[in-house]
């Protein structure tokens, strides 16, 4: 059965003070030790250790069962040389897109922000989260009785 995307969004988390017009602290994940020469503070690490990243993290949110194209006709997803990862569209905001088990929506897509929002702060970057959820899986009813 398929139930009408629910999208939940949020800007920076609670606790972000500094977070705007701060320098950018180099963290290791991308460009090496203190690698200011000659790139921007905003420069973007890879999008697909990006993407990659956060699918792993979104996945393994109890509730969800998968990552989910987009509805409406247009493919969400991250592209990169040599690949794609499908429900992930990296940009401000965040899009994350989810079929998932027949449990409280709300509550699961606070979970999946929290997830995509940690691995993003691990590369250095802070933009808001929008989770949808493109289906429900549903369990299919019972014969007879």
């Amino acid at each position: 059965m398929t139930a009408r995307p629910t999208v939940a969004t949020a800007g920076p988390p609670a606790n972000a003070a500094g977070t705007t017009g701060e320098p950018a602290r180099p963290s290791g994940t991308s460009g090496g030790p203190g690698s200011s020469t000659g790139t921007p503070a905003h420069a973007a690490p890879d999008a697909r250790a990006v993407a990659t990243a956060v699918r792993t993290a979104v996945l393994a949110v109890p509730g969800v069962t998968r990552l989910a194209s987009g509805s409406g006709g247009v493919e969400v997803s991250t592209q990169f040389p040599g690949g794609t990862i499908p429900g992930i569209r990296l940009g401000d905001p965040v899009e994350v897109h989810v079929e998932v088990a027949a449990v409280p929506i709300g509550p699961l897509a606070g979970r999946v922000r929290a997830a995509v929002r940690h691995v993003l702060d691990g590369f250095g970057q802070h933009p808001s989260v929008e989770v949808v959820v493109d289906d429900i899986d549903l369990p299919e009813p019972s014969a007879g009785g």
